[in-house]
């Protein structure tokens, strides 16, 4: 049943959500109480002091690397909050999250509140490994306003593991939608006209290796390839199936799902490399194994306009800048920015882009499958010793565009300039003071701002995809995947998969279906079978409680 579209973007997370809370029913409501309900204790320690609270450092761990004049910004932070807040933020940024949070949880290290993501499972298999703090508490709680304000109880519901609420939800929507990024004036060189699918692309992609050998065709990074999957993807509603690029958070191995035409049986969870043996009792067209996996074929197929060195590259993005390849693909909200660095880095060049989901592009319903769960998420890991005054930061921050503006774009009028009511402006230099990845710690459907250079096209398909139209449920939306049981195996059998997955999804590796099959021969070694045994006896039992 096609829902009424909703253009505010926070009563879209409230209204898409709420049908999902109901579907996880199941849960009892003592549970469901306890976890919404203010806690004395919360609102006794956050309540609004009467004299500043005592000081506190508090310490964070970010992805990426330190935003030029990130101490200037966090310095107007401390002097609007010293009579309220009276905290300091010390922020480390890392280039590689996973393992410094580890070995920081490892050491008993503090820190007061970090960044996961689903990613390949990250976010749930370290709630598995009880690294996060439960925050149920502090949402929907009259002494958390900002909190309560930014985040309506069904998208803290749907974000809930066995109960309880170890991340927070950063959203501006549930699928900002990939494109990619092309050279215009090439494109005009080549006698072709604007790209606007694929097998367009492709001409043009034959023309810059025959008339511009020295460019790289298609910059990608080696780890996500061919945008982790959604370039190629077949473009059906998954109804019985969630698998590309739907999978299943947390399970460290990427399984495809099939379920009985009813919705209430699990026929089969198979994985890339699984003998046809494996396919063969699954109903059509899941019993061939080139059914799911066929998108790797156009990998390789396409590998010929990658770089030779792919598997080394992890910022395609700087290949492009710097004009030394023709096209990139990333999100379309980049537009703007990806538009102005190309057109003065490079004497006479320009950009054009394309969408290349088909249905995305056509602004079509329904075009995007999700399960109301956002990629991005910040987290309070268990080491902390300031969770409250931690949260109280958060709710600073969510209070109000202002507050939220200070840590996304920094100090108005020196690091950017407001547009209207949702709209920034950056000058390069502004832009090269401060860039933070607001993703991490600030992002949020109700304060976001559009670039006011983005372009009307791309503004439409940035405000379909906050509308409930653009989306169907996905199957099995609200199960989350516990992984306490297997969490030894995931551990195992993750930094392996790692190992082969720059091959495959970079089309690196021709005989694919053979590396393949040796890749999932070592997994099931070290322990992908009881994974996926897990699995299947996890969403049948969530199948028969009445989850859908």
């Amino acid at each position: 049943m096609r829902r009424k579209l909703i253009k505010n973007a926070t009563l879209l997370m409230a209204s898409a959500t709420m049908m999902l809370s109901v579907a996880a029913c199941f849960k009892s409501k003592e549970d469901a109480g306890a976890s919404t309900a203010p806690s004395s204790d919360a609102s006794t320690a956050s309540s609004a002091p009467s004299t500043p609270p005592s000081p506190v450092t508090l310490k964070l761990l970010f992805l990426q690397s330190k935003p030029a004049e990130m101490d200037k910004v966090l310095a107007e932070f401390e002097k609007r909050t010293k009579d309220t807040l009276n905290t300091k933020l010390d922020i480390e940024f890392t280039g590689d999250l996973s393992l410094k949070l580890g070995l920081k949880m490892a050491a008993g290290e503090e820190v007061d509140l970090s960044f996961d993501y689903l990613g390949n499972g990250t976010l749930y298999q370290n709630i598995a490994k009880g690294y996060y703090q439960p925050l149920e508490k502090y949402f929907n709680n009259d002494a958390y306003p900002g909190l309560k304000k930014a985040f309506p109880p069904e998208l803290i519901e749907a974000n809930k593991v066995n109960g309880h609420l170890y991340s927070i939800p950063m959203t501006e929507a549930w699928q900002i939608p990939g494109v990619i990024f092309y050279r215009k004036d090439l494109r005009e060189k080549y006698g072709l006209q604007p790209i606007k699918t694929m097998a367009e692309f492709q001409v043009f992609m034959d023309k810059v290796r025959e008339q511009d050998p020295k460019l790289v065709p298609l910059a990608v990074r080696n780890t996500r390839g061919f945008a982790n999957g959604e370039m190629f993807a077949n473009e059906e509603v998954q109804k019985n199936i969630r698998t590309n690029p739907y999978f299943i958070s947390g399970t460290g191995v990427n399984f495809s799902v099939i379920l009985s035409d009813d919705g209430k049986k699990v026929l089969g969870a198979v994985t890339l490399g699984d003998p046809a043996s494996d396919y063969a009792n699954l109903p059509a067209p899941y019993n061939k194994q080139d059914y799911l996996y066929q998108y790797l074929d156009k990998y390789v197929q396409w590998n010929k306009y990658l770089e030779k060195d792919v598997l080394a590259q992890k910022n395609p993005g700087s290949l492009f800048d710097s004009g030394k390849a023709a096209a990139h693909e990333w999100n379309i909200r980049g537009m703007a920015d990806v538009k102005k660095t190309i057109q003065k880095a490079i004497p006479g060049a320009d950009i054009e882009y394309f969408v290349y989901n088909t249905k995305v592009a056509h602004l079509q319903p329904q075009a995007l499958g999700t399960n109301y769960i956002p990629y991005n998420h910040a987290v309070v890991p268990v080491t902390s010793k300031n969770v409250d005054r931690t949260m109280k930061v958060l709710d600073w921050i969510f209070s109000s565009q202002e507050n939220n503006d200070l840590f996304t774009w920094g100090i108005e009028g020196e690091h950017w300039t407001k547009v209207g009511d949702h709209g920034y402006s950056r000058t390069d230099d502004q832009a090269k003071k401060y860039s933070f990845p607001w993703y991490e710690l600030s992002m949020n459907s109700m304060y976001e701002r559009t670039n006011a250079d983005t372009d009307p096209y791309a503004k439409k398909v940035l405000q379909f995809v906050k509308t409930n139209d653009a989306y169907y449920t996905l199957p099995l939306a609200q199960f989350v995947f516990d992984a306490t049981p297997v969490k030894t195996e995931i551990a195992k059998v993750s930094p392996k998969l790692e190992e082969y997955k720059p091959l495959f999804v970079t089309g690196s590796d021709k005989n694919w279906r053979e590396s393949a099959a040796k890749m999932n021969k070592e997994l099931r070694g070290l322990g992908m079978e009881k994974i996926r045994a897990e699995l299947v006896k996890q969403i049948q039992a969530y199948l028969d409680k009445g989850g859908k």
